[in-house]
């Protein structure tokens, strides 16, 4: 009898798919062993329609094309309705993992070119240049990458435009250029990527001369950069151990040969200062100062939000020898305006201590100052306060100091209105 049940037993374990289709009785089931059971699992999950669903849902996905975003979200939604015995039965969950990592990076890869496309806004002249730029990066693309970009930005970027700008403005520009002002380098590069944008849209004929214009417009600002670079380079090469008074008094009278222009483009200005304010303990040295700082200062060449207290914003820029000199300081606020301060390299207080910028909107009226030690500031280059959204029939006047309303020096680009001083100054909209 116990050879009989053995026999019986092994039958069992030996044709495992009789246990799915004709299950045991509870006084049978107990002489299955562990290996009958195993079988039974495998058995049953191997023709589970659900997990097998969600295996065929996982190897249809392909992250190159433009249904990956849908087959995905398909394959994730069966996967999540499995149970968590049927979950351990997808066979190719790994290749699911991997889909779901690489969704996150072509999300990552549209915001960075939705985030390009907007940098530049429409009304700029630069706007073109900017969508071509981008067009180019998209179309790099597959069509899986593409499908994350959102429909506003796909339409942009898949829309025959044309240059924000014309011929006659690229020669305006071009005519306009002053190697005297402290934007002239900015106004040439911003003169050629005009012109460049032109031609890349068509072919462009200038009038006779124009084009020299620009050319030599760029050979003088080869020109600037060259001769900063030598003072840059006398001022790196002055040492606290070998050089002299003499060494330092050489690379003021060079620094100071140079134009604004210039002057603006040496980085390491302000060790020249350390020099001349007897930071080193030269042979005829008079010591070293500490300036005073702010630990909550505005950091040059980067955006800072300015503090509000009632409708007055303000700001704090350590000026010492020690700070950055070639980034200017980019202060904004909540009410549509934006302060920008030059480099400190064209500042022309000569102390060190802590700047402080303050502005006041009220009704239609600005007053903006800028002190360093209760003294009023003044730069070479000018401060700009940009204001937003102001009114097409809108002008600015300046407030002197009899009170007498005086022309304000401004400009209109799109929808920013640039107001430019180099001292603190009071200005009233007039619309």
């Amino acid at each position: 009898m116990k050879n009989k049940r053995k026999l019986a037993l092994l039958a069992l374990v030996a044709v495992p798919s009789l246990i799915y289709t004709a299950p045991t009785t509870s006084a049978s089931a107990a002489t299955i062993t562990g290996h009958s059971k195993t079988a039974y699992i495998y058995d049953y999950y191997y023709y589970n329609a659900n997990v097998s669903n969600v295996v065929w849902l996982i190897s249809n996905i392909n992250d190159t094309t433009a249904s990956f975003q849908t087959n995905l979200e398909a394959a994730n939604k069966a996967y999540d309705k499995l149970t968590e015995t049927e979950k351990q039965y997808v066979t190719n969950y790994s290749t699911l993992s991997n889909h779901r990592q690489t969704k996150v990076a072509y999300r990552k890869l549209a915001d960075q070119i939705e985030e390009k496309l907007a940098s530049v806004e429409s009304t700029s002249i630069n706007y073109y240049q900017n969508v071509v730029e981008t067009k180019d990066w998209y179309n790099t693309l597959n069509a899986a990458q593409k499908s994350f970009v959102s429909p506003e930005s796909q339409k942009i970027l898949t829309s025959y435009i044309t240059p924000n700008t014309s011929i006659d403005q690229v020669v305006n520009k071009i005519q306009l250029l002053n190697s005297s002002r402290i934007t002239f380098h900015q106004d040439v590069a911003d003169a050629r990527a005009e012109l460049n944008a032109l031609r890349r849209y068509s072919y462009v004929y200038l009038p006779a001369g124009i084009e020299k214009m620009l050319v030599d417009a760029e050979q003088l600002v080869a020109k600037d950069k060259a001769a900063a670079k030598e003072v840059e380079n006398a001022i790196a090469a002055l040492s606290p151990k070998t050089s002299t008074a003499q060494d330092v008094q050489a690379a003021k009278t060079a620094f100071e040969a140079l134009t604004p222009v210039q002057q603006q483009l040496v980085p390491n200005v302000w060790t020249l200062v350390d020099f001349v304010n007897g930071k080193y303990d030269l042979p005829k040295g008079n010591g070293s100062k500490k300036p005073i700082s702010s630990d909550i200062a505005a950091v040059p060449g980067k955006t800072t939000a300015m503090t509000k207290n009632k409708n007055t914003y303000t700001a704090k820029i350590n000026v010492a020898d020690t700070e950055n000199s070639a980034d200017r300081f980019v202060l904004t606020t909540k009410s549509n305006m934006t302060v920008i301060i030059p480099p400190l390299g064209t500042l022309l207080n000569e102390d060190t201590g802590v700047m402080e910028i303050s502005i006041t909107k009220k009704s239609n009226r600005i007053t903006f100052q800028a002190t360093l030690n209760d003294k009023p500031v003044e730069f070479e280059a000018n401060m700009e306060i940009i204001i937003n959204n102001l009114s097409p029939n809108a002008s600015i006047v300046r407030t002197n100091t009899f009170g007498k309303p005086v022309p304000a020096d401004y400009t209109v680009e799109g929808n920013r209105t640039f107001i430019q001083t180099n001292s603190s100054a009071s200005f009233l909209i007039q619309e």
